[in-house]
């Protein structure tokens, strides 16, 4: 009778002791999309990039790039197309040549952002002002999941690209050396309805949980890569909150003890953008290429 009492006080103590923690947990997690919707609205008052952004959208002649015979994105086979592709990567430069869905990604945070003024031309200008390497890791990350199918182990069935997994953008996390490694070079993202569980029959990622690094995010996918294999060294990494309904998204480039420095999720640190285009070979922005190609060689 006494251990049964015993085991019940314990066991009330614990679940008080537990719970202030999992709120601030929750709490934590739930706050994380505070700074990037102060930087929007502080964004949109700078008008002058807003300017310039209607101004080139106003030239027109922009098209999707894609094989004229095959309707379908090119695939970088043409070595300059490759190098101009892996420049990109490290600086892109205009709104206006992302894919769509990538646009939209922007223009819905304004909506979310609660921002006074929407359109083209203000998403534009928010892109603009984010630094290099937060426009970079944004870039990288969200083309890695636009070329990254799920496919479902048990019956092979197609579930659609990892892109579709996003409900909405909540934070970009660029070069940052006052956070630990783990907190750079990543998106903070809300999933769409049944994301997790698309996850977990993805043929591709595998489950496991995050125990040092990504705690808040303890439920892991990694997709499949492997040292010294072309075009298979790059891989998303995919870390959800434990409802499921948060993410935390990065690629991982390197192996060993170089996975555990910032430069591992950084597309632009050396090697990691021809890693990034050996592992996705497909070029399927809309742009007006002459253009993207004098301003990488600019």
């Amino acid at each position: 009778m006494f251990s049964y009492v015993f085991f019940m006080v314990a066991f009330i103590i614990a679940v008080v002791l537990v719970q202030p923690i999992e709120g601030e947990t929750n709490e934590e997690l739930h706050m994380i999309q505070e700074p990037l919707c102060r930087f929007v609205r502080s964004a949109i008052s700078q008008t002058q990039f807003e300017e310039e952004a209607e101004a080139r959208l106003q030239q027109g002649e922009f098209f999707p790039v894609t094989d004229p015979e095959m309707g379908s994105p090119l695939r970088l086979e043409n070595q300059a197309d490759r190098e101009l592709f892996e420049s990109s990567l490290t600086n892109w430069l205009f709104f206006e040549d992302l894919a769509r869905k990538q646009q939209s990604i922007i223009e819905e945070l304004l909506v979310r952002c609660e921002a006074k003024r929407s359109g083209l031309s203000v998403a534009a200008s928010v892109f603009a002002q984010l630094d290099v390497s937060k426009r970079a890791t944004f870039v990288g990350i969200t083309h890695a999941m636009l070329n990254t199918q799920l496919i479902d182990r048990e019956d092979g069935r197609k579930m659609g690209d990892t892109f579709q997994l996003i409900d909405e953008l909540l934070d970009i996390h660029g070069e940052n050396g006052g956070t630990p490694s783990d907190q750079q070079f990543q998106l903070i993202l809300r999933l769409a309805p049944g994301a997790f569980q698309k996850l977990e029959r993805a043929a591709s990622f595998e489950r496991g949980e995050n125990h040092v690094f990504h705690k808040l995010f303890p439920n892991s996918f990694r997709q499949f890569r492997r040292m010294g294999l072309h075009g298979q060294e790059a891989g998303l990494h995919i870390s959800v909150s434990p409802d499921g309904l948060l993410a935390e998204i990065h690629i991982d480039y390197r192996f060993g003890l170089l996975h555990l420095g910032p430069a591992n999720s950084d597309v632009r640190a050396q090697g990691n953008h021809q890693r990034h285009v050996d592992r996705w070979p497909v070029f399927g922005f809309a742009t007006r290429r002459v253009r993207v190609r004098r301003a990488v060689l600019q």
